[in-house]
């Protein structure tokens, strides 16, 4: 009895032995098939791992074939810079390389000028000099052309040969060219060429003057310039001790005659309103011909300042 309670003492487990013993025997299972586990996800990471290095490979080989691209399409705007460079030297209008050469210019062309390097308003002034008979007879004298820059001159000046006109010519140009120089601009009959001459009138504002004078029909003062618009007070300030309205100003101006000239064409003037220009039409209607330029201040359509301004311009008949 004594060895068969023994006996079943240790063979016989409790709850909690059995408990114990099949959390060992999972335990002793898992240890005996992790290996094959770590193989198992080992070979997945391979198979990842291998598949990510393609992809590099591919994304260094798509870069490296951008950078030959890159490469050709830069050297391809290097040459065609060269080639460009070869022609220009700046991409400005007008900055051309020049050429240096011996030149007459008394009869150098327009074309060869600009081969030169000379800019258009230089050569302007050149062609309209020897136009109204000018000659050079010394480099010097090419130094005198207006709006040739000093540096210009030094740049040409060891490149003019002269072949110096007979004294007869001399003469004649001396007589001729002594005769049109007036002292100072006449702005009823100056051409463009004459006005950018002036301090501050480049290209622009005397386009500006031009198309105001045909707009008024003419000057009468010389303060009129002062209203061209752009032109400021400083400028006219400079230049109007330089030009006059000659005698025949007041003579010469395009007249606007009260009793004929159409609504349109008084609100095309630059002093008159086209309100100004409807009353005129409607006075006219309602009263009858002006018989006199005064009556158009019945009209009560003009300060007296602006109908003395306007006056001028106006005749009846």
């Amino acid at each position: 009895m004594s060895l068969k309670r023994t006996a079943k003492e240790y063979f016989t487990f409790s709850k909690r032995d059995k408990r114990a013993l099949l959390i060992l025997s999972v335990i002793i299972v898992l240890f005996s098939i992790s290996p094959q586990l770590l193989i198992l996800f080992s070979t997945d990471d391979k198979v990842e791992n291998d598949s990510f290095k393609e992809d590099v490979k591919k994304f260094y080989a798509s870069q490296n074939k951008y950078q030959e691209e890159n490469e050709i399409a830069t050297e391809e705007i290097i040459q065609k810079d060269i080639a460009t460079t070869v022609k220009y030297d700046s991409v400005i209008p007008g900055k051309k390389i020049v050429q240096l050469f011996s030149f007459d210019p008394n009869t150098l062309s327009e074309n060869e000028f600009e081969k030169l390097g000379l800019p258009v308003r230089t050569i302007n002034s050149i062609l309209n000099y020897r136009k109204k008979g000018g000659q050079f007879h010394s480099p010097d004298d090419f130094k005198k052309i207006y709006n040739l820059s000093d540096e210009d001159f030094n740049r040409l000046k060891s490149f003019i040969v002269i072949n110096n006109p007979s004294p007869e010519k001399i003469q004649s140009f001396s007589k001729t060219y002594t005769a049109y120089q007036p002292n100072l601009l006449d702005i009823n009959v100056a051409d463009s060429i004459e006005w950018v001459k002036l301090p501050g009138i480049g290209p622009y504002l005397t386009s500006k003057i031009l198309n105001y004078k045909n707009a008024l029909g003419g000057f009468y003062s010389t303060d009129q310039i002062a209203e061209v618009y752009g032109l400021k007070p400083e400028t006219f300030e400079s230049i109007k001790s330089k030009i006059l309205c000659g005698n025949d100003g007041v003579n010469t101006i395009k007249k606007i005659n009260l009793n004929t000239t159409t609504k349109d064409e008084l609100n095309a003037h630059p002093y008159i309103s086209s309100k100004q220009a409807v009353i005129i039409a409607n006075f006219r209607i309602q009263h009858g011909a002006f018989l006199k330029v005064d009556d158009l201040k019945n009209a009560d359509c003009f300060t007296e300042k602006e109908f003395n301004k306007l006056k001028p311009y106006l005749i009846v008949n």
